[in-house]
């Protein structure tokens, strides 16, 4: 076998070449080793910032999503509201006015029918039958 020899103040023995290109390939797997691993660390890191990314953009599109359900729900209350509570406040509105005008109209007839009244009640009071 071919023999290398290495610096003779490290080691005096001699390397052979199957030694030596075993050797090389050792040092060959294991640096792709480490450029696998840093590879791999890279695809993790990726894919934590791609996670993070995904889970910023769900939130804010589900706080959209919200905000317009919150909206579209606000719409339809108003909208309800305008149609059930505006006609009672404008049926209570009319049924303020007729009491008003009933009680206008008591007041006059009260008035006009006053004397009527207590002339009538005097001469009943006055006509008393015994039997």
């Amino acid at each position: 076998p071919t023999t290398l020899f290495r610096s003779p103040s490290v080691d005096p023995q001699p390397v052979f070449a199957s030694q030596f290109v075993h050797m090389a390939a050792s040092q060959l797997g294991i640096k792709q080793l480490l450029d696998a691993e840093t590879k791999a660390q890279e695809i993790v890191n990726n894919a934590r910032k791609d996670k993070v990314n995904k889970l910023k953009q769900a939130r804010d599109e589900a706080e959209r999503e919200i905000s317009q359900y919150k909206a579209d729900e606000q719409r339809k209350y108003e909208g309800f509201e305008r149609e059930h509570f505006a006609g009672t406040e404008g049926y209570n509105k009319q049924l303020e006015f007729q009491q008003t005008e009933q009680s206008r109209k008591i007041d006059a007839d009260l008035k006009t029918n006053a004397a009527k009244v207590v002339e009538l009640l005097v001469q009943l009071v006055g006509d008393v039958q015994y039997e």
